[in-house]
């Protein structure tokens, strides 16, 4: 083989292996796993915020609604929390509703399941933080409807 050739498969070996990174690092930043955590890794996190979530979904049982929720600090500090957690009809109108406080420990979250009376035709289980902007919400299985299985 003349130098010349020599030469050329090398470059054409170092194009093939740019050509080979390039694809993997396109493959990697298109797997929404790798979006995610490049989001977060350049996303500002403040330094404390709060959490609240369904601990399991909203069930009806007889003519009541029972909403388990969770508050969680992320930060220094305990704060209470209060809690408006209503059922809604169809049309927007506030059919029930209950206010509660629950104060998380700096190491695990607060839960209380608030048991709402279920009138016909509520339709949408809100849950609002009243010291925020979060709120929930959960729309409720035709009434007569078998309960949709599994979490959320």
């Amino acid at each position: 083989m003349s130098s010349p050739s020599v030469a050329k498969l090398a470059s054409n070996k170092v194009f093939l292996l740019l050509l080979a990174v390039v694809v993997a690092v396109v493959v990697a930043v298109s797997t929404p796993a790798v979006r995610k955590e490049l989001k977060q890794s350049f996303s500002p996190v403040p330094a404390q915020y709060t959490e609240l979530y369904f601990t399991r979904a909203p069930v009806v049982a007889g003519g009541s609604v029972l909403v388990p929720v969770s508050v969680d600090d992320r930060g220094p500090g305990d704060r209470t929390h209060r809690l408006r957690v209503s059922v809604e009809a169809a049309d927007g109108r506030t059919t029930a509703s209950t206010t509660t406080a629950l104060t998380p420990r700096s190491d695990a979250p607060a839960s209380a399941v608030s048991q709402l009376p279920l009138p016909t035709g509520s339709v949408i289980v809100r849950v609002a933080l009243l010291d925020s902007s979060q709120s929930l919400h959960f729309r409720l299985p035709a009434q007569g409807a078998p309960a949709p299985g599994g979490t959320p």
